[in-house]
This record gives structure tokens, C-alpha cells and sequence, in this order.
């Protein structure tokens, strides 16, 4: 297009000369006269105007007259004034800022998030992002993290709150009987034991020879003592406590209440308890300091990423979970107007830091590039740009110089009375 409009330039130009010259027989009639003075008046305006249009980018004829390749010679006051009309005309802070008080941000962004999650790509590409995002996660990294954050709980955490805690569940929920049943089979699967039996009689025959009692109550022990021995104390003890735990076993019987009762004051005063809140803290500086918790954490941190990432590969669970979770978040959010206006304060007040910190980088940007350009290449991308316009300044020149040659040859002639 640049290269027609100088084509057509060079050609209007040739008119005038052309003109201007074949007039030379018919000077002196008046039809020749007039003719004459306005090819020779569109000559000197095309001529003028092609002067003027190449002394903005270059030397005219390779000549080095004075105020002539202005661009090249006055570059530096160019850049600076285009730079300067940027930054405080066409992006000034003021406007940038100003124009974003009046963007909705957020609420565009959760529409276009819509239309986007309604489009049938949608699936495939999600999976392709969350595959991408759920392998770009170092696993060592969230566990390192977790871990300490878990260690940090764990050593920060009241222990007699949650022992107390412990404790009122347990009793809330009825722990305490199936907790005392475990206890009475225990104790029975120990009872019945031939060594529990031998025990038993033991401790009784030490007991008993130990004892040191007079008169009919000496006589009465050491005639029993002379008719038992360790096989027989023992199988009587054993028998006993066996009746024993069958009666605690027995529901609304009086001792297994009582013993329920006890089992249920201990638990209750366990937060008051100094020997087992000692432990608690003991028990926590243990688990914060060992390795297991970080080892159960990595396990874990690995174990859910490789679920996510088998997930995540599948198009059609993306489309069928994935989606349907994003769309319902994204219309709850659409729901919350003050939740969108906080976030556009958020965004804005974002932008205008970013803005009034950076705005000077568009000045220099633009200069930076401007600086990379030789003068050749600068003249010819301006050239590409406007030249079209400034080689019809050229076509203009010709065509209203003759105009105005006819019209002063007109006056001419009719002054001179010929």
C-alpha cells in the first residue's frame, strides 16, 4: 500500500513536470498561459512537499542540507517525547487505575470459568492440568511440612484438656463396661492358671507361717496350717477369686457395681491425676521427637497423591466429579456478593501497588526498544506505518499547487486584459 501511494506520488509529480514543459509552445496564447501556470504551480508544490516529506527521514538527494533527516538527527527528543506521551497522556497511573475501578474482575472471571467448565474439552484439559500440578507436588516437601506442623500441634497441645477430653467420651459413650469385661477375662485366663494356683499357695503358706498369735487362736491357725498345704491354699484362693470375678461378671450384681463405680471415678479424676499427666507429657515429647510420625505422614502424603494422580488421568471422573464440584463452588460464590466485592477490592488494590510501583518500566520499555532499532530500520518500520499518508501530502501538494496555478493564471490573465 506504501508502495502505491509513492508510485502514485512520483506519477502526479511527472503530470506537472510533463505538463509544465508541453505547455512551453502554448505560452503565449491564454489557454496555454493558464495551463502553464498551473502544471508549473503543482510542480513547485510537489516538489516542495517531497522535499519536506523526505527531510523528516533522510537527507533530500543525498545531500547534507541544513534541518534536513530530522528523525535521525533529533532521535533522542523523539523517543523521549513519545515515552513522555505514553506515561502521562495514553497510560498515565491515574487512568490504568481509574479503568479498573470499573472492571467487575471477579465476576468475569467466574463466567468465563462457567462457560468454560460447560465446553466439552473441558474434562480433558482439567485432567491434563491437575495430572501436571498433582506431579509438579514433591512429596518430601509436604511431608517435611506436615510433619512439622503435626510436631508443632503435638508438643503445644494441653494434655490434661485432652485427657479430659478422653476421659468424658469414654464415659459418655459407655466405654467403662466393655473396658471392665476386658479386664474380668483377662483376670480369669490369669486365675485359672496352674501357676496362678502354685502362686496363690505360696504367698498363703509364707502368710501363715509369718503369722505369730497366741493362745486358742494360735492353736486354731497352726492346726489349720498342719492340715493344708501350698496345693491346697492355693486351689481354696483360687476357687475364691474365680467366684469373685463370676459375681463382678454378673449384671446388677452389688460388687460389680461398686467396681464400675471405682472405674468410673478413676477415669473421671484422670486429668487431676499428676502421675498420668506427667506421662501424657512424656508420651507427647516421645511421638513429637520420634520418626514415625513423619514416616506415617510420608506414607500417607504419597498414598493420596498417587490416588489423586490416577484420578485426576481420567477425562470422565474429571467430568463427572471434578466439574460438577467446581460448578457447584463457583455458584455458591456467585451467590456471595460481598465475597466478588472483596475480592475486586482485593484484585484493584493488587493492581494499583503493582501499577504505582512498575509504572515507569512502560517508559523504559519502550525506549529500550526504540534504542535496539539502527536509524535505518526505525525509518523504515515509521515509514511502513505512515508513509501512505505522508506520500498523499506529496499527491495533495501537486494536484492543489495546479489548482491554485489555474486560478492565480486566471486572475493573471484577466488583470493583464488579454
Amino acid at each position: 500500500m506504501k508502495k502505491n501511494a509513492r508510485h502514485i506520488a512520483a506519477i502526479s509529480l511527472g503530470v506537472m513536470g510533463a505538463g509544465f514543459a508541453a505547455t512551453f509552445p502554448i505560452a503565449r496564447l491564454p489557454i496555454g498561459m493558464v495551463l502553464q501556470s498551473g502544471f508549473e504551480a503543482g510542480l513547485v508544490g510537489g516538489l516542495a512537499d517531497w522535499f519536506a516529506v523526505t527531510a523528516l527521514f533522510r537527507h533530500p538527494l543525498n545531500i547534507p542540507i541544513p534541518h534536513t533527516a530530522l528523525l535521525p538527527r533529533n532521535r533522542e527528543k523523539v523517543t523521549n517525547a513519545l515515552v513522555t506521551a505514553i506515561q502521562t497522556e495514553l497510560l498515565n497511573k491515574e487512568s490504568i487505575i481509574g479503568k479498573l475501578q470499573n472492571v467487575q474482575i471477579t465476576q468475569r472471571f467466574i463466567d468465563k470459568l462457567k462457560e468454560y467448565l460447560e465446553s466439552e474439552p473441558a474434562g480433558e484439559r482439567i485432567s491434563l492440568i491437575l495430572a501436571k500440578l498433582l506431579a509438579s507436588i514433591p512429596p518430601e516437601k509436604v511431608t517435611g511440612v506436615l510433619a512439622q506442623e503435626v510436631r508443632s500441634w503435638i508438643r503445644e497441645a494441653d494434655s490434661r484438656a485432652l485427657i479430659e477430653r478422653l476421659s468424658g467420651s469414654v464415659l459418655e459413650s459407655g466405654y467403662e463396661e466393655p473396658l471392665f469385661q476386658a479386664v474380668l477375662a483377662y483376670a480369669e485366663r490369669m486365675a485359672v492358671r496352674a501357676e496362678t494356683r502354685e502362686m496363690l499357695g505360696g504367698l498363703a503358706m509364707k502368710a501363715l507361717d509369718r503369722l505369730q498369735l497366741g493362745g486358742f487362736m494360735g492353736f486354731a491357725v497352726n492346726a489349720f496350717a498342719g492340715f493344708m498345704n501350698e496345693d491346697k491354699l492355693g486351689g481354696l484362693l483360687q476357687d475364691f477369686v474365680l467366684s469373685l470375678l463370676a459375681d463382678l461378671r454378673q449384671p446388677g450384681h452389688a460388687a460389680r457395681e461398686k467396681a464400675l463405680d471405682a472405674v468410673r471415678t478413676a477415669i473421671r479424676d484422670l486429668p487431676d491425676n499428676d502421675r498420668v499427666l506427667l506421662a501424657a507429657e512424656q508420651w507427647k515429647v516421645n511421638i513429637a521427637e520420634g520418626e514415625d510420625v513423619e514416616r506415617l505422614i510420608g506414607n500417607g502424603v504419597k498414598q493420596a497423591l498417587n490416588k489423586l494422580s490416577e484420578r485426576a488421568a481420567d477425562p470422565e471422573y474429571c467430568r463427572t466429579v471434578i466439574i460438577p464440584m467446581l460448578q457447584k463452588a463457583l455458584k455458591a460464590v456467585s451467590g456471595r456478593e460481598d465475597w466478588i466485592q472483596a475480592a475486586d477490592h482485593w484484585i484493584r488494590n493488587q493492581a494499583a501497588v503493582f501499577v504505582e510501583k512498575n509504572h515507569g518500566m512502560i517508559g523504559r520499555l519502550v525506549k529500550e526498544n526504540a534504542d535496539k532499532l539502527d536509524n535505518d530500520t526505525l525509518i523504515a518500520m515509521m515509514e511502513q506505518h505512515v508513509g501512505k499518508d505522508l506520500q498523499w501530502i506529496r499527491v495533495n501538494g501537486a494536484v492543489c499547487g495546479f489548482a491554485i496555478g489555474i486560478v492565480l493564471g486566471l486572475l493573471h490573465l484577466v488583470t493583464s486584459g488579454g
